[in-house]
């Protein structure tokens, strides 16, 4: 009697831990989508406005840096600090502040003169915010679901990413047309307080691991030590130095072939029509989503380390191949066979990224103490 009362306890145990896990998936995966949504159509929407109103390559450029630019200065800053302070409130506190932002923004630009500086502050400030608040959600990820969950859980947040950057231009084109600049900024401030709210609910201490530090307290109150410990920790670590070896070798792999030839080969060699290269630019993101969705059941069939050679020399033929039409064709070759030929390589090539880059980021968040994690990822 005693023994089917326990396990009646443990079960009900169970489902309830197991209904709060996916109540965490559903809360973090829907104010990361209001949060990403909402930065992927304000970006889109800043850019083409600054374009139609200053016509300046300039203008855009300089707003395209402010949204590189507090990722290179604050990024570490963020891992050092998520480590530290409580997670809850820095996701909710960072998307918070992004809406109350906004909403002074839309307060200024309707009742004062209006100046395309505001708009470089906002692009800024709303850059700098999302940094913190990415670095903290990244991290919080191992609290929120079981180590059986984290494959799940990254793999689709990683769809949610790709279809960001699928959608978010399109809706912002649309948003664009129908709505004045300050009605924009209005509904992106109400967005960030709604995804504020989502995530208020999310249990960060579900599966919470609290470690303790070794080191003097002396230590750990120096901003400097802690972000060396990041980095000490990653090159003391055999498994998290060869994944920072990988993600070299691909970054050289994907900026050798894709970001900076590709383009200058289509568009200024062969000056294939716009339509066609948004097509081939388009498969990048659809194959990380295709990539995304198979990769828990890749990792079940595969091991990581059999994985990435598998993709590493797939990957050198693929470097090959997006070459290989410069070298067979003496003339351009058609729009459509370019089309088809580069969409497909797009595609496959987003599918081997997908499948190194969801795995990696669950082994690292499986192997990295929790409260070091945020430094480690930044």
């Amino acid at each position: 009697m005693l023994n089917y009362q326990d396990q009646r306890i443990g079960n009900e145990q169970e489902l309830k831990s197991e209904r709060i896990e996916n109540l965490n998936l559903l809360l973090f995966l829907s104010g990361k989508t209001i949060s990403l949504f909402g930065s992927a159509i304000y970006a889109f929407v800043i850019g083409l406005y600054l374009l139609r109103t200053t016509s300046s390559a300039l203008s855009f450029a300089l707003n395209l840096a402010l949204y590189t630019l507090p990722v290179v200065l604050f990024n570490p800053i963020a891992g050092v600090i998520a480590d530290k302070f409580n997670k809850k409130i820095l996701v909710v506190g960072a998307d918070l502040i992004n809406g109350i932002f906004l909403s002074l923004i839309y307060l200024f630009i309707t009742n004062f003169t209006f100046n395309v500086n505001i708009l470089y502050f906002s692009t800024f400030v709303m850059t700098t915010l999302t940094v913190f608040f990415d670095i903290a959600l990244e991290s919080a990820k191992p609290a929120l679901v079981r180590e059986s969950g984290l494959v799940k859980i990254n793999s689709q947040a990683r769809v949610i990413e790709s279809l960001s950057h699928i959608l978010g231009p399109l809706m912002g084109g649309v948003i664009y047309g129908f709505v004045n600049l300050e009605g924009f900024i209005l509904i992106n401030a109400i967005s960030f307080i709604i995804s504020a709210l989502i995530e208020y609910f999310i249990d960060y201490q579900y599966n919470l691991q609290i470690e303790k530090d070794k080191e003097n307290s002396n230590n750990l109150n120096t901003f400097i030590f802690r972000l060396k410990e990041g980095f000490y920790y990653i090159f003391r670590s055999k498994n998290l130095k060869a994944l920072v070896y990988i993600f070299i070798a691909l970054n050289f792999f994907f900026n050798f072939t894709l970001i900076v030839p590709l383009p200058f080969l289509l568009n200024t060699i062969w000056k294939i029509d716009p339509d066609k290269y948004g097509i081939i630019q388009a498969a990048l993101p659809v194959g990380m989503i295709a990539g995304a969705l198979f990769t828990e059941k890749m990792m079940n069939k595969l091991s990581y380390n059999i994985l990435i050679k598998k993709i590493t020399f797939i990957s050198a033929f693929g470097v090959t191949a997006f070459g290989l039409p410069v070298i067979l064709f003496n003339d351009t070759p058609t729009d459509n066979f370019i089309l088809v030929y580069y969409s497909f390589l797009m595609f496959l090539s987003s599918i081997s990224i997908a499948w190194i880059d969801v795995p990696a980021n669950v082994i690292i968040q499986k192997i990295v103490p929790q409260n070091i994690l945020g430094r480690v990822l930044s």
